[in-house]
C-alpha cells in the first residue's frame, strides 16, 4: 500500500481533504444506526486475547453458547465487536455461536503497524485455535468483508466452510468507485496516502466525544445525523422502533471504535482503497453454498452494480441476494434468521 508521509500535498488537496473526510466520519457511522427491532438481549462481556507477538484482541460471544457450531462476526467501520449484538437473537433461535473481534486499532484491540489484509487470517485463526473452534465460518458486514475474503485467501476451506458477505465493499482498486458517493470515493483515495490526515480527522470529530464520560453525546451525534436527506426512510423507521438495548449496542459498537484513536479506521479505508494483495477470481467457491452475497438494492455506500461486478468475478457459484427496498444499514437484521442459518447449513 502507497505511503508517502514526506509528500507535500497542495493547499487545494489539504482544504478539500478536511472538508470532505469530516463530512465522511458522518457517513461511515449513518450505517450503523439502520438496524431492526429485536427482543432483549444482554450484550456480552467483552473478553481479552493476547496474540504470539503480544498485541491483544478484544471479542465477544453472542449468540448460544452451549454449542460448536460457530461464526465469526467481522464488524462494519467505524465499529468493533459491540455490533455483533444484533445477531445474537438469531443466533441463539438456531443454536449458532458467534464470536466477534473488533479489528486492530479499534475496540480494545492492538492497533498493528504496516497490517495488511492478508495478515488479518493469522489473528482470526489464533484466536480459533485459542477457542478450541475446529471449523467455522464468517459473517462479514460492509468493510468486513475485505478481511473475510482474505481469510478464504489463506483459510483451508475444511477449517472456513462458509462466508456470507452483507452489503460488503469490494475492491475498488478494480471495480471502480462509480455511483458511489462522492466523499466516500474521496476518502477511499485519500486515505491510502495520507493515513495520518485521516486518523486525525476522525480522532478529532468521533473520538473525542467517545472519549466523554457523557455517553448520550455520541448517541446525540448519531440521531442528529440520522436526519440527513440521503438517510432511507427505512433506516430512520427502524432506529424509531427499536429497543433502548438496540440503541445502546449501536452506538456502543461505534463509541468502541474509535475511542482509542483514528490510526484503525483510518489504516483500514486505506487497505480498503488499495489492491488488496489478491483477486477476487483467486478465491471463487467451487460449490454453491460457499459464498453468499446479501445486497441491498438501494445501498448508496456500495452500489449495487460494485457487488454484481464481484459476484461475476467470484465465479458461477457465488450466490448474489439481491433484497429489494434496502440499503446499507437495515440488511444484516432484516435478514439475520437466512444469513445465520445458511451459515448453520454449512457447519453441518
Amino acid at each position: 500500500m502507497p505511503l508517502h508521509p514526506l509528500l507535500s500535498p497542495s493547499s487545494f488537496l489539504i482544504l478539500a481533504t478536511l472538508l470532505t473526510v469530516l463530512a465522511i466520519c458522518f457517513q461511515l457511522v449513518r450505517g450503523k444506526l439502520a438496524i431492526w427491532m429485536q427482543e432483549e438481549q444482554k450484550m456480552a462481556e467483552t473478553q481479552h486475547f493476547v496474540l504470539p507477538d503480544q498485541r491483544q484482541i478484544a471479542y465477544g460471544i453472542y449468540g448460544a453458547h452451549n454449542t460448536t457450531s460457530t461464526v465469526f462476526y467481522f464488524h462494519g467501520s467505524p465499529s468493533s465487536h459491540h455490533e455483533a449484538f444484533l445477531l445474537s437473537e438469531a443466533g441463539q433461535r438456531h443454536n449458532v455461536r458467534i464470536i466477534a473481534p473488533s479489528r486492530p486499532g479499534s475496540g480494545g484491540s492492538t492497533f498493528r503497524e504496516d497490517g495488511t489484509l492478508l495478515d488479518y487470517p493469522d489473528d482470526i485463526l489464533a484466536l480459533a485455535d485459542h477457542l478450541h473452534i475446529a471449523k467455522f465460518g464468517i459473517v462479514a458486514v460492509s468493510a468486513g468483508a475485505p478481511y473475510a475474503f482474505a481469510c478464504r485467501r489463506r483459510v483451508s476451506r475444511s477449517r472456513l466452510v462458509g462466508l456470507g458477505i452483507v452489503a460488503g465493499i469490494y475492491p475498488v482498486a478494480s471495480l471502480g468507485t462509480a455511483g458511489m458517493k462522492f466523499p466516500s470515493r474521496l476518502m477511499l483515495w485519500v486515505a491510502p496516502w495520507f493515513p495520518g490526515i485521516v486518523a486525525w480527522l476522525i480522532d478529532k470529530q468521533l473520538g473525542t466525544v467517545a472519549r466523554d464520560d457523557d455517553e448520550k453525546k455520541m448517541e446525540a451525534m448519531l440521531v442528529a445525523d440520522m436526519q440527513h436527506a440521503s438517510t432511507p426512510q427505512s433506516e430512520k423507521l427502524a432506529w424509531d422502533n427499536a429497543s433502548t438495548k438496540v440503541r445502546r449496542a449501536v452506538v456502543t459498537s461505534v463509541r468502541e471504535g474509535v475511542r482509542y484513536g483514528g490510526r484503525g479506521p483510518a489504516w483500514e479505508m486505506g487497505l480498503l482503497g488499495s489492491h488488496w494483495g489478491f483477486e477476487l477470481d483467486e478465491i471463487q467457491p467451487i460449490e454453491k453454498g460457499e459464498l453468499i452475497m446479501w445486497h441491498g438494492d438501494i445501498d448508496a455506500n456500495v452500489p449495487l452494480a460494485m457487488a454484481e461486478k464481484a459476484a461475476a468475478q467470484l465465479g458461477t457459484h457465488t450466490d448474489l441476494r439481491i433484497v429489494g427496498g434496502q440499503g446499507h444499514g437495515t440488511l444484516t437484521l432484516h435478514k439475520a434468521d437466512e444469513i445465520i442459518e445458511s451459515l448453520k447449513t454449512r457447519l453441518g
